[in-house]
């Protein structure tokens, strides 16, 4: 991926809160881990030691994580259709 594709697409997920890649982050603002104590937080899947360290975690790493909670029925924000950014979108000039 180029470089300007990259920073479109980072700049287009913190703006819009689309997902552009599955390393994003799966939060669906349901966190039971910090409110309730839970395990794994019943929106995303997530333990709260990687919620906790999701900055410092690499691309892969978070899309394994992601992969995961999938895989596990956790409604990651990744599998909601409205958050999906189509790959075919022109980049806006503000972004540019």
């Amino acid at each position: 991926m180029m470089k300007s594709e990259e920073t479109f697409f980072t700049h287009l997920t913190k703006t819009l809160g689309c997902c552009s890649s599955l390393a994003d982050c799966p939060c669906i603002g349901i966190c039971s881990t910090t409110q309730w104590g839970d395990d794994r937080c019943k929106g995303c899947g997530r333990t709260a030691t990687e919620i906790k360290d999701w900055g410092t975690y690499s691309k892969v790493e978070k899309k394994l994580i992601n992969l995961r909670n999938a895989g596990e029925n956790y409604p990651i924000r990744q599998l909601k259709r409205q958050n999906r950014v189509k790959r075919t979108q022109k980049p806006v000039a503000a972004f540019s």
